[in-house]
């Protein structure tokens, strides 16, 4: 795999660009640009570069509607409720975030909950900018039914995942997490079965209910959940939260989610923000530590999303990187757009 290296600033300036002349507006452009980079700058190059062709491409065709504005509702204290209207859940997001902080800092808690949004690609962005200001965040969100009950090969669930953020208490993030409740990430299913390269056992199952390790088979049938029926609580968790909490739409009703054209997505994400220090104070701080110490005084082993790439210079691939740069040079009916 060819990669470069290119500054965040630059990086994020391409995406905007790019959704700008597939029909975003400006606001909304600088925020969901400013998601892919840290997706990006986080190794996570599927919900950043190579997620915007799939941005742009459902902007042209409407299924996301680049310039509406959120609507925001106080509905009781302490909840913070975002219609995005069927545009993207970053600025959703960051039009709830600010009375969902304050909500935290004067109640201990807040609930921050979008409605009716396209998708979110990276949802860990999410709980990593309520961590950000000091708080614990936590989200769920939900996806297309992929996913089968244990022991059942009917779709029923998307991959349905969740996230956490938790602070240090020093301005920085002690650990962060964001991980499906299935047992894989379709993604690598679609990649197996481009290479017509097999599958783990306990990934998927084929149509009729077999297991499989045949990435096609797993693709025509359902995944599995992660750890049996445990994983498929936390997938139902997500679903309820994601979902039903917010009125937005079930795994059974969202069609492809990669699909350039078609219905709007209407998915709902759920963001839980806690005051760490609200009930333990200063204990939680120091019980934090402890476990810190504890996990890393073994070789090898270390705290979940500690390890990646922050600084301002990004590697990336250069086929994403090249084709993100056309994105902003769009040509459509012919006519090259300038920029």
């Amino acid at each position: 795999m060819r990669t470069t290296t290119v500054s965040l600033e630059d990086l994020q300036s391409v995406i905007a660009r790019a959704l700008r002349l597939h029909g975003a507006s400006e606001p909304v452009a600088e925020h969901v640009a400013e998601a892919l980079g840290r997706a990006e700058q986080r190794g996570n190059t599927h919900c950043g570069l190579r997620h915007l062709e799939h941005d742009c491409a459902q902007l042209m065709s409407g299924r996301v509607l680049g310039t509406v504005t959120p609507a925001i509702y106080r509905p009781r204290p302490g909840l913070i409720h975002v219609d995005a209207k069927n545009g993207f859940a970053q600025p959703a997001f960051a039009m709830g975030l600010p009375d969902a902080l304050s909500a935290a800092r004067t109640l201990g808690v807040g609930v921050l909950a979008i409605s009716k949004a396209y998708t979110c690609a990276a949802l860990g962005y999410f709980p990593e900018r309520i961590a950000q200001h000091g708080f614990i965040g936590v989200a769920f969100t939900t996806a297309s039914a992929r996913v089968a009950a244990p022991g059942g090969s009917k779709r029923v669930l998307g991959t349905n995942p969740m996230a956490m953020s938790v602070p240090d208490g020093k301005g920085a993030i002690a650990f962060q997490f964001d991980q499906c409740t299935s047992a894989a990430n379709l993604r690598h299913v679609r990649e197996a079965a481009a290479r017509a390269a097999p599958i783990p056992q306990g990934w998927a199952v084929s149509p009729n209910g077999h297991p499989t390790t045949d990435a096609l088979k797993a693709l025509a049938g359902a995944l599995l959940p992660a750890g049996g029926s445990r994983g498929f609580g936390i997938g139902l968790m997500a679903e309820v939260l994601g979902s039903f909490y917010t009125d937005s739409a079930m795994s059974l009703d969202t069609e492809n989610l990669q699909s350039p054209s078609g219905p709007a997505h209407g998915i709902g994400v759920f963001c839980l923000l806690l005051d760490p220090a609200a009930i333990a104070g200063a204990h939680f701080w120091s019980k934090l530590d402890r476990l810190k110490e504890s996990i890393l005084s073994e070789p090898g082993t270390r705290l979940p999303g500690t390890r990646r790439e922050t600084q301002p210079s990004i590697t990336v691939e250069i086929d994403a990187w090249e084709r993100a740069q056309s994105l902003a040079r769009s040509q459509i009916g012919g006519r090259v757009i300038a920029h």
